[in-house]
């Protein structure tokens, strides 16, 4: 009878046991040493026989375990980190909104192109604007050219 070795440290002491078992055993064991016992099956739970309500002995002072106390100093560390982490990632996220108001500065963007020096290429004023200053119309215009010459 493990379970009657907890009196004294606890008030109530209960058994559960599926129902097809508690009939096999004997009640007045439980009984006598204050013991209740709980029945259950696939529907419900059942209380079969109440416990004896006991009086608990006065806690024995706690012993101060060094790897204890080294843990709780570890775990008050990480908090104290995380708390840190927590501060910074509210920090961050307000310089991230401040960052995100409008500009009150309206600057103009504009590409830089590079002047290439244009071999062989005429260039007329009634072209579209996506082939003005492109530089694949004259990669383009050199392969033709260079076609030409291998048949001839």
């Amino acid at each position: 009878m493990r379970a009657s070795a907890s009196a004294g440290k606890v008030n109530k002491t209960y058994l559960a046991l599926p129902k097809i078992a508690a009939a096999l055993t004997d009640a007045r064991l439980f009984q006598e040493h204050g013991i209740g016992l709980f029945t259950y099956d696939q529907r419900n739970i059942e209380e079969a026989l109440p416990a004896r309500y006991f009086e608990t002995a006065a806690a024995p002072p706690e012993v101060e375990d060094p790897e204890a106390s080294q843990l709780e100093k570890e775990v008050q560390q990480l908090r104290a980190e995380f708390a840190a982490l927590e501060q910074a990632v509210r920090d961050l996220k307000e310089g991230l909104v401040s960052s995100k108001s409008p500009a009150t500065l309206e600057e103009e963007v504009q590409t830089y192109m590079p002047e290439r020096p244009r071999t062989g290429l005429q260039v007329t004023d009634n072209l579209p604007t996506y082939v003005v200053g492109n530089p694949w119309v004259e990669v383009l215009s050199r392969r033709g050219r260079g076609e030409s010459a291998i048949v001839s």
